[in-house]
């Protein structure tokens, strides 16, 4: 068997299938099936599975339904009552939430969640067509069998993301996180269809971070593509963004979103077991700190900080240094994945759901190293990232509140992004080798 594993592609490809199948049933079964049932005394438990906040749909309603409704009461002087500013959203949610005005409350919670479903499902078209593409079609395998490997892709990563709980937690809340993702894969797929209309690419990721602030650590990939001609359409559209709503609300959302408390700077309200941002992660492990943060607390926040940040720019660098290439591109955009989550200071665990996006690039990676040679370790490594998910998947309520290390997601989409950097080098590596072997060939020739 291990004889044929060697010498035979299309046994390589159904081998890894089975067994990446077979974690991902199995992740499936431990979370949502063997966690209900109560040990000692075996008794099925539907447990809650994340704070709920009723009526549904809290975020949805606070965040982007309500400004809406104010915007217009108040002529599009005001967000809030009283000419406030009660968001840590930026100016362009409210006014691209007018069109859920025409609805009542309900009505709109109902559209906005069926376009979260949408949303989910068409980034993961999309990053299964992207793979298929830029990473399988190259392999010594046929086109059926390639099809093949694509739409399991797909299926086992909407099987994971929708049977997730963090994915019920963001339909709860109504969070926008997929679908400002989708305009993150539409600036990616205009990239790589088209990658000389540099504005329509700014525009497409502009309108993401404008949503929430944090895809803004995906310039970088058009900074790669485009260079210095990102800078002015860069500036020109974020600034329209900032401002589309008056110099007044930009400064407005800029105050809220830094300061403490119910905004996003230091000393704000969101820590907790259920917000993996290394500031909530660090404020759980320092057991010093009573009312106010300790000097240990930003010694733990500035190591948790780094440490992701270290591991992103490290291969960030490796891949840039590189000559433009869509390959790059897309593992550039797969390593930015865990910084989105781990360094802005709050980052509720709703967000994971844009993991199904890295998880696909991530595995179509590894399909490819094993499919190309046979190797172990990537045998070794997709029963450890199974491992992996079972705890970034797992909700919170099935582990003890204590153990901080294992509750509080930080630590397992960091060993992601271990896994996404040792990929990415593997696959340089390679690229690096058969360049060598090409040249000797052509020198021979």
């Amino acid at each position: 068997m291990i004889d044929k594993l060697k010498k035979e592609e299309n046994t390589r490809a159904f081998v890894m299938l089975v067994i990446i199948t077979s974690c991902f049933l199995l992740v499936y079964l431990i979370n949502n099936v063997f966690s209900h049932f109560e040990p000692g005394t075996w008794l099925y438990r539907d447990a809650k599975l994340f704070p709920t906040y009723p009526p549904a749909g809290n975020d949805f309603r606070v965040g982007y339904y309500n400004p809406a409704h104010y915007l217009i009461e108040s002529q599009f002087v005001a967000i809030g009552p009283n000419g406030t500013y009660p968001s840590n959203y930026p100016p362009l949610v409210a006014l691209s939430g007018l069109p859920y005005a025409f609805f009542n409350m309900t009505t709109a919670y109902a559209i906005h969640v069926v376009i979260l479903i949408l949303t989910n499902l068409a980034n993961l078209v999309m990053i299964v067509l992207m793979v298929k593409k830029i990473l399988l079609e190259n392999l010594p395998l046929s086109n059926f069998a390639i099809n093949i490997i694509s739409v399991i892709l797909f299926f086992l990563a909407s099987y994971f993301v929708f049977s997730s709980y963090f994915f019920l937690f963001s339909l709860e809340r109504g969070n926008t996180d997929s679908i400002l993702m989708f305009y993150c894969m539409l600036a990616m797929w205009v990239l790589i269809k088209r990658p000389n209309n540099i504005w329509l690419q700014v525009i497409l990721l502009s309108v993401a971070v404008h949503f929430k602030i944090y895809p803004i650590v995906l310039f970088p990939i058009l900074l790669f593509k485009h260079g210095k001609k990102l800078i002015l359409p860069a500036l020109l559209v974020n600034l329209a963004f900032l401002f589309c709503l008056g110099p007044k609300m930009a400064w407005e959302f800029i105050r809220g979103v830094t300061s403490g408390g119910q905004g996003a700077g230091i000393g704000n309200v969101w820590a907790g077991v259920g917000n993996h941002a290394s500031y909530s992660f660090s404020i759980g492990i320092d057991k010093t700190s009573g009312q106010f943060l300790s000097e240990t607390f930003f010694v733990i926040w500035g190591i948790t900080f780094f440490i992701p940040l270290l591991i992103w720019a490290i291969t960030a660098i490796s891949i840039v240094l590189k000559k433009y290439s869509t390959i790059n591109a897309l593992l550039l955009f797969m390593v930015s994945f865990p910084i989105m989550c781990l360094l802005p200071t709050y980052s509720i665990d709703y967000r994971l759901v844009i993991f199904g996006i890295a998880i696909v690039i991530l595995f179509g990676l590894i399909i490819k190293h094993f499919v190309q040679k046979f190797s172990w370790f990537d045998l070794i490594q997709v029963v450890l990232l199974a491992g992996v998910l079972l705890m970034f998947s797992r909700s919170n309520v099935f582990i003890d509140e204590n153990l901080v290390f294992f509750n509080n997601k930080y630590v397992w989409i960091l060993l992601l992004e271990v896994f996404m950097s040792i990929n990415i080098f593997r696959s340089q590596k390679k690229c690096y080798q058969t360049g060598i072997k090409t040249a000797i060939d052509d020198v021979h020739g």
